[in-house]
């Protein structure tokens, strides 16, 4: 019953989705708007549209979003296509992913992580990986 609740659309919870849908919005300036937001859905995989419910926050132009593990499916698929959508308070973006490797925007994506979620710092000593999200062409 999962399996085709979530094939249908939106991510609902835990349970991943398929392609998001609603109209395209230009990418913001800033994400000042996006502070209060707690959850965004994430779609990846293009071809065969695949969502998911994430925690994310924006640092000037760009969006980041966190995966615990990269052995996530929405991660691995991230990593074989950049092509994301993301929605963000009810609005969709065109976005291009990339993981982030550079120590000091890492460090400093995770203390924001930290702050807004009330993380305890030592979960972000894992396997996982932060992606920051620009806007497609």
């Amino acid at each position: 019953m999962a399996v085709l609740i979530g094939a249908c659309g939106a991510p609902l919870g835990p349970i991943p989705g398929g392609a998001l849908d609603g109209d395209l919005t230009p990418w913001p300036d800033d994400w000042l708007h996006a502070e209060e937001c707690e959850n965004v859905l994430l779609q990846t995989n293009p071809i065969e549209p695949y969502s998911v419910t994430i925690w994310g926050l924006g640092i000037d132009q760009a969006f980041y979003v966190g995966a615990s593990k990269r052995s996530h499916q929405w991660a691995q698929y991230m990593e074989e296509d950049p092509r994301v959508t993301l929605e963000v308070d009810g609005k969709l973006y065109r976005a291009l992913a990339e993981r982030v490797i550079d120590p000091a925007t890492t460090q400093l994506v995770a203390d924001r992580f930290v702050t807004k979620y009330d993380m305890d710092p030592d979960n972000l000593d894992s396997d996982g990986a932060l992606y920051r999200l620009v806007q497609a062409p």
